[in-house]
């Protein structure tokens, strides 16, 4: 399948079939990256045709000083344009939908079509973090393990330790999620971190510190920091279902039949087909 040689990612890959990758979603990101690379492949010829004439006047064509930079920027808006569109729809699959299989769908083919370590290290971590959204831990570890070989090895030293962390919160391993936050902190003090990158590591921060929290029995201050993300109006449905998730446990500890029944329901309405919703529709 994966065509590049490599058995392992190929069994890797088949195994997505196992969880119900959605096949219509990957017809439809195959077309997609398609038509990128089309418009790409034209954004290049039309700014190449616009250096030679630049450097030859005699070919320039009529007012070619006013139409080329037009044409040069009418492509390129609606290059961005259509990468923006693409963007905020699997933002949707995954953020506000919280569809497990459909985005599985989505990364299975940009993880085998966007060859750059920089793009492979980025979708196997969107990847590992649908495959754990779906409880799916034991494939999540395969992958990570599968990412050092792929990926830029900057990105996927701090990718790792927070996919990590988040394996390890799924499974309660509060010792290894330990181990993981020393590492980050190792990264971020060594190396340098991009802003995005920095994102990433402030994140597994936070799930540290909540999952600390819950190792230490800390019930009350942790239930006010999980309400404060769940009744966030301006953070994704995959923030709040997540937080929901956790707050309602952390009720259920503390014996508030209230609370654990609000973020119960939240999570079962809007937890898309993640393991937040399915765990907590088995325990009806």
């Amino acid at each position: 399948m994966s065509k590049i040689k490599d058995k392992e990612l190929d069994e890797l890959l088949a195994e997505l079939d196992k969880i119900g990758a959605d096949k219509a979603e990957e017809e439809d990101t195959k077309r997609y990256i398609k038509i990128l690379k089309i418009w790409a492949l034209i954004l290049w010829v039309v700014f190449a045709f616009s250096m030679f004439t630049l450097f030859k006047p005699e070919y320039s064509i009529p007012k070619g000083d006013i139409i080329l930079p037009l044409i040069v920027i009418v492509v390129l808006c609606g290059y961005l344009l259509f990468l923006q569109k693409r963007r905020k729809y699997i933002s949707t699959i995954l953020l506000q939908d919280c569809n497990v299989e459909r985005m599985l769908g989505v990364q299975r083919i940009s993880l085998l079509k966007f060859r750059s370590k920089r793009d492979r290290a980025r979708n196997f971590y969107t990847m590992i973090k649908t495959l754990i959204m779906g409880g799916y831990t034991d494939l999540a570890e395969k992958y990570i393990d599968k990412m050092a070989e792929y990926g830029e090895p900057h990105l996927v030293r701090i990718y790792g330790a927070i996919l990590k962390m988040e394996l390890y919160l799924k499974l309660e391993d509060f010792r290894a999620m330990g181990r993981e936050m020393t590492e980050m902190k190792r990264i971020n003090k060594e190396e340098r971190i991009t802003p995005d990158i920095l994102q990433v590591y402030r994140s597994g921060a936070v799930i540290f510190e909540l999952a600390s929290k819950w190792d230490m029995e800390e019930y009350d201050v942790l239930l006010k920091m999980l309400e404060k993300v769940a009744n966030a109006t301006e953070v994704s449905n995959l923030a709040r279902v997540r937080s929901s998730y956790y707050a309602y446990r952390t009720a259920q500890k503390m014996g508030d039949k209230e609370k654990e029944q609000t973020y119960k329901d939240y999570v079962i309405k809007n937890g898309g087909t993640t393991f937040y919703k399915k765990e907590l529709v088995s325990a009806d």
